[in-house]
């Protein structure tokens, strides 16, 4: 390697040491690398016959008259494994890199790489344990990564507990932080009508406590024509002790018909609070010690029907209403929509919507036309008109006309392509936007 040659090895240790430091910023995408060779390169040569996934390489392109014009290169690796009868070896890699050909939006910072899930796991059968090591997220948990090791117990097939713990990955941009630990434990069970998950994290900045919660998790036949789901995440206060609900999902669905469908929905949303991490972004020393992420908080409450008028035609309607804790800001939403399949070998819908918003309304209407060639050419063409009226600054009205198509072509078994092309106008800003994709999936 160039920084072990002659030139380096004659200066002082004290050098050296500056110039491994300089090396710090490749540390934590070479460790990602290491353990991607490790953890996924081992098991692919023993057990290549049964994986699955996909590789695809895109380019996205925009181009607009505010002179914002960024080009971005991804390329993008998912490839996993199930455990079977015949091998109880499991992994999953998913990740992606990005290159910027060019980028004169200066706001617009990604990660040059970034890996979701980059793990390998093994059950051990005969005592009922699984264990999984590397990045990945914990399915039982809302919201919740590792980049260290998961032990699962399964009491019997439907029920068992479950814990978790080392490093995690950064809140900000999912890169590999050693300040970030986390550790934490959960629950599953499971019979003929509901599922139900469980647990609790203790996530760590710099040995402090920056966020601490519980999570639940329910899935449940109510009768056979009655479904409910439900999520709820609560966190600890780190300075009053209290706890802050951050987030409660519900959504009951009732098939009154083959036909006729319901569905009520309630969502509260709040922002996630990181007590630790979040302060080096802030000066005033004032509120260091007492600085919310953020302590909005949105409610939207409504109802879905679906109406299949015949097996080709489906009519659907939906009503909700959305509330801001702040100034008591409120919302009403309203959607019609229509879907007619096969109309002379033509997939139809057309959708209408109006949005009664905190400072203004919005009326959209979207035609979307597509049709399947020979069961592997998807094309489809769309369009919508959408007008805003501002209540603000003595109010105005905007209009925006959207258009584009989109392909996909599934070349064979394996190989596939895309294409999207969209037109966004408005009286004073319009954009052009590409974005093609080639890919092969095992």
């Amino acid at each position: 390697m160039k920084f072990l040659d002659k030139k380096i090895m004659k200066k002082p240790l004290s050098k050296l040491k500056k110039i491994l430091g300089k090396r710090k910023q490749l540390n934590k995408t070479g460790t990602m690398l290491i353990l991607f060779s490790i953890l996924i390169l081992t098991p692919l040569c023993l057990q290549a016959s049964k994986i699955k996934g996909r590789f695809y390489i895109s380019d996205y392109y925009s181009s607009d008259s505010g002179n914002n014009d960024f080009n971005v290169l991804t390329s993008k690796l998912k490839i996993y494994k199930r455990e079977d009868d015949e091998s109880f070896l499991s992994f999953n890699l998913n990740g992606r890199s990005r290159t910027k050909i060019s980028d004169r939006d200066v706001h617009n910072k990604v990660p040059e790489y970034r890996f979701q899930d980059l793990w390998i796991g093994y059950k051990l059968p005969k005592k009922n344990l699984k264990i999984t090591l590397g990045r990945q997220l914990i399915g039982e948990m809302y919201n919740t990564s590792i980049d260290g090791i998961n032990v699962k117990y399964f009491i019997n097939d439907r029920k068992g507990f479950g814990i978790f713990g080392g490093l995690a990955p950064d809140k900000y941009d999912n890169s590999f932080n050693t300040e970030f630990r986390s550790l934490g434990l959960y629950g599953f069970f499971e019979q003929n009508k509901f599922k139900l998950n469980f647990g609790y994290e203790n996530l760590n900045y710099n040995g402090k406590t920056d966020r601490e919660y519980f999570s639940a998790r329910l899935h449940s036949d109510l009768g056979s024509k009655v479904r409910l789901y439900a999520s709820s995440s609560i966190s600890v206060d780190q300075i009053s002790d209290s706890f802050d609900v951050e987030r409660v999902s519900t959504s009951l669905q009732y098939t009154l018909s083959k036909p006729l469908r319901f569905n009520i929905f309630y969502n509260y949303y709040r922002a996630i609070k990181y007590f630790e991490s979040s302060k080096q972004f802030f000066d005033r020393i004032d509120r260091l010690d007492s600085y919310y992420l953020d302590t909005n908080s949105l409610t939207r409450v409504g109802m879905r029907v679906d109406y299949k008028l015949s097996r080709l035609l489906r009519l659907y309607t939906a009503v909700a209403y959305q509330q801001r804790e702040v100034y008591n800001e409120d919302a009403f939403r309203f959607t019609l929509g229509i879907k007619r399949l096969d109309f002379y070998g033509f997939d139809i819908s057309t959708r209408y919507r109006h949005i009664s918003n905190y400072t203004s309304t919005d009326d959209e209407f979207n035609v979307n036309i597509s049709r399947m060639i020979m069961n592997r050419l998807d094309i489809s063409v769309y369009a919508s008109h959408e007008e805003e009226e501002l209540e603000i600054e003595g109010g105005f009205t905007s209009r925006i006309l959207t258009y584009g198509t989109s392909l996909y072509w599934q070349i064979n078994k394996h190989f596939f392509a895309m294409l999207f092309v969209e037109r966004y106008d408005e009286e004073d800003y319009d954009n052009t936007s590409v974005f093609t994709q080639v890919g092969y999936r095992l």
